[in-house]
């Protein structure tokens, strides 16, 4: 059977009012996390939650991220946190920080899977 006119423009007029009506899909909340690598690379060896504003990485005990090696400043660098972003920052240490392979100068952008060196210590930053 075919539908009248009259019953199509319902549907569609049905349709839009359903749309509209619907609620977005809640937003997931997206996770920060840096993943310390092993020695060798190619495995996680521990993963840490950003979940303050600053976090502080070092070979102090009192750092959110503790790495014991001599290689490592006692406050080595800093990852903060601002709104949905998150920004590395070299705490004036001995051996200076890398991002992707490159010095950091000042306070830099991270963004999903950048390679962090701390010393002899690499991390990947996850966001997601």
């Amino acid at each position: 059977m075919d539908a009248s006119p009259s019953t199509e423009a319902e549907d569609e007029d049905t349709l839009i009012i359903r749309l509209f009506d619907e609620r977005p899909e809640e937003a997931v909340e997206r996770r920060a996390r840096l993943w310390l690598l092993d020695p060798t690379g190619e495995h996680v060896s521990r993963a840490c939650e950003l979940e303050e504003e600053i976090t502080v990485i070092g070979r102090h005990s009192d750092c959110a991220i503790s790495l014991p090696s001599s290689t490592v400043s006692r406050r080595h660098a800093q990852i903060r946190r601002e709104g949905s972003q998150y920004f590395l920052s070299d705490m004036s240490s001995t051996n200076g920080t890398l991002l992707n392979r490159e010095p950091v100068i000042g306070e830099e952008l991270l963004h999903d899977r950048d390679e962090i060196g701390v010393g002899t210590y690499r991390m990947i930053f996850r966001y997601s």
